[in-house]
């Protein structure tokens, strides 16, 4: 099947990775047809929901190019409500928007099916760039629900935080699907673990910080998820913890202003050795970092490596290893 795929522009590179994992993590493969930076038409060998997907701005079921809008089957449209709007991509030149909603909106009328600009139970979506366009049928749009879920707004919070979507990204990186056991050896106030608990995995979560695991067990419960164990401890007891190995382990390692830099890259690096011994071997470990230039041992493969900006002062690298 093909989809148009719109992929917000935080982050390009991670979305692209994204889109990627989750689909591979589903049982399919994807191609990718057609790239025009924020926007791929990508052919997979099967149905695809990227509703999980949290740098995923919308998706729609490839129509045809919309010189060609003719020729689609308008059967599945005919006595159903639709609307037609036009998504310009970035390249786009001036278009008058208005008039293109206007004619392929009066297209599908003549061919039987209803207008409501307001409640439609169809969407229909035209995607125009420089020199291309495309119809589609919408199947996803991003909710506002990561904006819901902001540390600030959680029971228990801290002044810094992942923001929910990045933390999302992270879990997908790792192939995280429902039932699958997912780890944060430092879970802090929990925003890594809330996230991969709203897919439905097992997840656990060590923190050495008895606030931060009550905390987290809070914010949990705030968010209706209950398939957990947290437990305050060291994170390179895990094993002796939880007596299993992990499907993915998902982290963003411990910093601080009074910490020193060399303390801190000496856990991240340590726990990267430790790491293999814990998780299913081909799985991945997904891990954000202040450091760039983390050392990586021998018998994990760095399969890719993100720059999140924070701010001027600051970035984030994410790294996606493989076991």
């Amino acid at each position: 099947m093909r989809y148009i795929v719109l992929l917000s522009g935080e982050n390009i590179p991670l979305a692209r990775e994204e889109v990627k994992s989750v689909i591979e993590a589903h049982g399919s493969n994807m191609e990718i047809v057609q790239d025009f930076t924020r926007l791929l038409v990508i052919d997979a060998d099967k149905k695809i929901d990227l509703s999980q997907c949290s740098m995923v701005t919308e998706a729609s079921r490839f129509l045809s190019d919309i010189d060609y809008v003719e020729s689609i089957d308008f059967a599945p449209y005919k006595n159903i409500p639709i609307n037609v709007r036009v998504i310009r991509h970035e390249s786009a030149k001036d278009i008058d928007s208005l008039a293109l909603e206007r004619r392929i909106g009066h297209l599908f009328y003549t061919k039987g099916a209803k207008i409501d600009l307001d409640c439609p139970e169809k969407r229909i979506r035209l995607y125009i760039g420089n020199g291309w366009s495309y119809a589609g049928e919408l199947a996803f749009l991003q909710p506002k629900e990561y904006s819901k879920r902001k540390a600030s707004l959680r029971p228990f919070h801290m002044p810094v935080s992942l923001d929910p979507k990045i933390a999302r990204a992270m879990v997908n990186l790792a192939g995280a699907k429902a039932g699958d056991s997912i780890l944060d050896p430092f879970a802090g106030t929990g925003g890594i673990l809330i996230e991969a608990g709203l897919l439905k995995c097992r997840i656990f979560g060590i923190d050495i910080d008895k606030k931060m695991v009550e905390g987290t067990i809070t914010n949990l419960k705030h968010y209706g998820i209950s398939n957990s164990m947290i437990k305050e401890g060291d994170a390179f007891d895990a094993r002796q913890m939880f007596g299993e190995s992990f499907d993915a382990i998902v982290t963003d390692f411990p910093y601080g202003r009074n910490t020193k830099d060399a303390d801190v890259r000496n856990i991240a690096e340590r726990f990267l050795e430790y790491a293999p011994s814990i998780i299913k071997k081909g799985k991945y470990i997904v891990a954000a970092s202040n450091f760039s230039d983390l050392k990586i041992p021998d018998n994990l493969k760095l399969k890719n490596l993100f720059e999140i900006y924070i701010h001027k002062s600051m970035s984030k690298w994410i790294y996606v290893l493989k076991a």
